[in-house]
């Protein structure tokens, strides 16, 4: 009877903690998916160090090996940093009312706006940066196309690349006509679907988005979301610091990419002798205290900044 009494007390109260732990799960996940961030601890000044790498931004369009070449150089000027890329896979086209969002890469369904390649142009620069462990967000110019369908048919395709962080938005061709260039500003409710839909496919996923108008980006919603200014034609270094330390400030804690190296900003970051790295610092220092900074070089000006040949 008494080993029957010690069993009661022990089951009952073990019932409880099981009870407990549960809910607390529950608790956990509920929160994560509540569009509040989610976000990784700060333990460097730059946690992303890297290039945006576009078709028409640099000619001839580097190989593989280069681009490789172009991360690590990234990577190296900033300790503990993750080498980074903003690689478009998605660029806006028409001259009409109605912009198309031409993919280099087949999909799986057809969606309206949208206009598929047969073949897959990404696979062995994924399948490097797969191998050298770096960063990718895929990047979309999605015209008129519906974003939350394109994201899901983007991360669909390229969920098996472990360098595939995420999914990129450049708002300002976000239904882009008669908007002057600014696109149409993302609202909370079709950011959190877009969360939801790319979650869907893989939880570790998270997306950027990117404007140089805090205004186009969604007022409230923020889940584990990176915020990325592309501003450029600066009036001065003290008015470039300026910007980039108000934009973090607006969207902190989540982590914020830095865009860089216009040509328009040219008599800025031609004063450095290593731009890519000391102005990125310089800029970095802006953030706040735990959240993360990325940096990102434009293709633009990219070789001639960096000299692979060195």
């Amino acid at each position: 009877m008494e080993n029957k009494k010690c069993l009661k007390r022990f089951v009952f109260p073990l019932a409880a903690l099981i009870v407990a732990i549960v809910a607390g799960v529950i608790a956990l996940v509920e929160f994560t998916n509540s569009g509040k961030p989610v976000l990784p601890p700060k333990t460097v000044p730059v946690a992303y160090a890297g290039v945006r790498c576009s078709t028409y931004g640099i000619d001839p369009f580097p190989t593989v090996a280069e681009w490789d070449k172009y991360a690590e150089h990234m990577q190296s000027g900033f300790e503990g940093s993750s080498g980074s890329y903003v690689w478009i896979v998605g660029y806006v086209e028409g001259n009409g009312a109605k912009k198309q969002c031409v993919l280099n890469f087949p999909i799986d369904k057809k969606i309206e706006y949208v206009n598929d390649f047969p073949v897959d142009m990404n696979e062995e620069f994924l399948t490097m940066a797969d191998e050298k462990g770096y960063s990718v967000w895929l990047q979309v110019e999605p015209g008129d196309a519906d974003i939350v369908e394109l994201a899901g048919a983007v991360m669909r395709h390229y969920k098996n690349h472990k360098s595939v962080k995420g999914f990129g938005i450049d708002v300002e061709w976000y239904h882009p006509g008669g908007t002057d260039g600014y696109g149409v500003p993302l609202t909370d409710e079709i950011a959190e679907q877009i969360d939801k839909k790319i979650k869907k496919i893989d939880k570790r996923f998270n997306y950027f988005v990117k404007h140089w108008d805090e205004e186009w980006l969604p007022p409230t919603y923020r889940s584990d979301m990176i915020f990325v200014n592309d501003s450029q034609g600066h009036r001065s270094l003290q008015s470039m610091k300026h910007e980039f330390d108000s934009w973090a400030e607006h969207f902190a804690p989540n982590p914020v990419m830095y865009q860089i190296g216009y040509p328009a900003d040219k008599r800025i970051w031609s004063t450095f002798d290593k731009p890519e790295y000391e102005l990125g610092e310089y800029l970095a220092k802006g953030a706040g205290e735990n959240q993360n900074v990325g940096i990102i070089w434009v293709d633009f000006s990219l070789r001639e900044v960096v000299n692979l040949e060195k």
